[in-house]
């Protein structure tokens, strides 16, 4: 275990076989392109729920645990399936994900009850975690000058898959029906899988123990590398304050002043844009400047946002610039975050990548309870309140750890 933990990258080349010459261009924007496709898969269903509603005969509710199973697949398989990137050919691995993928949409658009359609939304929920792959790939493909950019552009495509896919998925049902985006979504992950498959080079697997002990692995790490437990703790925070905005909005704008229909304030996704965008951006950023800067910045231009939102209720101007602002302050500290994660240990990226995203998934899970709970006790300034102190508990290890240096080097 001790030669996987080693955190020296000065020979990293060398010990992983990477090319000094780092990922071709166009292997970059496919890889950004095929988890924007990949996970856009959890995000079919929710501009759907009224759709199914109807077509099952149940209830509201009842056909909120579609979204809610998909989250609950793709919680499983970042936890259980990803970690495997480090033991298995990451090719094969990812091929047969965008496989399991085409097997779960065609599922979902063959259902005949509610039932056939929760198990199938945990099957896409599990494939979906592909794109968890795609980023410790691309941080382990890329050179080291330029790791950020690779994982901000990668990023930044899985962002652009999760906002339009609800607009996509709304559009085609209108048109065609509902079952017809699970045929469109399945005839894409099988070109995908055909793709990936031809696209994605063959790599030696870094890991060569049984699967308990690198599950095992994963406690080890978390328990012995103080910057994993740092950087989980800040993106599970960030993601925790973005999370309790998206979760209550709806409820925000649907009422007195604006009164907005559901159809009006889903467009309001594409705003979000902003950070996908800035990803690559920001990545660049880290590359020339090391994460500190960037992720001091984000943390600040998030507190800028929600400070913002408190005012909301007096223009939708106001509540615009606040989305930009906490969606391009959460990728300029998240970006950063993550890079430097998948650097601590070239050997254990895709076990690294696990330990982040699970932290992140759990904040994220989190500030939607406490949001939902601030908004029914406080309304939309206890949701503001609730996200600026995710903000601030983010903020603290970021610029804890910037004035303890400065007392160092006095």
């Amino acid at each position: 275990m001790g030669n996987l933990l080693s955190n020296n990258e000065e020979n990293e080349p060398e010990r992983l076989n990477i090319s000094q010459k780092g990922i071709s261009t166009s292997l970059k924007y496919f890889m950004a392109l095929s988890c924007g496709i990949m996970v856009a898969n959890l995000y079919y269903c929710q501009p759907l729920l009224g759709d199914f509603t109807d077509y099952f005969s149940v209830s509201e509710s009842a056909a909120a645990w579609i979204n809610i199973c998909s989250q609950l697949g793709y919680g499983l398989g970042l936890f259980f399936i990803v970690p495997a990137g480090d033991m298995i050919q990451r090719r094969k691995l990812l091929t047969s994900m965008h496989l399991l993928a085409a097997l779960s949409v065609a599922g979902a658009a063959l259902s005949q009850n509610i039932w056939m359609l929760y198990f199938f939304s945990i099957c896409i929920g599990l494939a979906a975690t592909a794109c968890q792959v795609f980023v410790p790939l691309g941080a382990h493909l890329a050179s080291i000058s330029e790791r950020g950019k690779v994982i901000g552009t990668i990023m930044g495509g899985l962002l652009s898959g999760i906002l339009l896919s609800r607009t996509l998925s709304g559009a085609a049902a209108q048109l065609w029906g509902w079952r017809t985006v699970y045929w469109i979504a399945c005839g894409l992950m099988l070109v995908m899988a055909v793709f990936v498959y031809k696209m994605i080079p063959d790599e030696k697997p870094a890991f060569f123990g049984s699967y308990r002990n690198l599950m095992k692995s994963l406690v080890h790490i978390f328990r012995t590398e103080k910057l994993v437990r740092k950087s989980a703790w800040i993106g599970g925070c960030t993601f925790g304050a973005l999370s309790a905005f998206w979760s209550t909005m709806a409820f925000f704008l649907e009422k007195p002043p604006f009164d907005y229909s559901l159809s009006l304030i889903g467009s309001f996704g594409i705003v979000g844009l902003a950070g996908a965008i800035i990803s690559p951006f920001v990545g660049s950023v880290n590359d020339r400047k090391g994460p500190s800067t960037p992720m001091k910045i984000g943390i600040l231009i998030m507190l800028t946002g929600y400070a913002v939102l408190f005012f909301s209720i007096y223009s939708i101007i106001i509540v615009i610039a606040g989305i930009i602002l906490i969606d391009i302050g959460m990728q300029s500290a998240h970006i950063p975050n993550l890079t430097r994660v998948s650097s601590l240990i070239p050997e254990a990226r895709t076990r690294l990548n696990t330990i982040y995203m699970t932290s992140f998934f759990i904040g994220g899970i989190m500030g939607s309870i406490l949001g939902s709970y601030a908004w029914h006790l406080s309304g939309w300034k206890g949701v503001c309140t609730i996200g600026f102190l995710f903000v601030v508990a983010a903020g603290i290890p970021v610029f804890y750890k910037s004035k303890i240096s400065q007392k160092k080097s006095l």
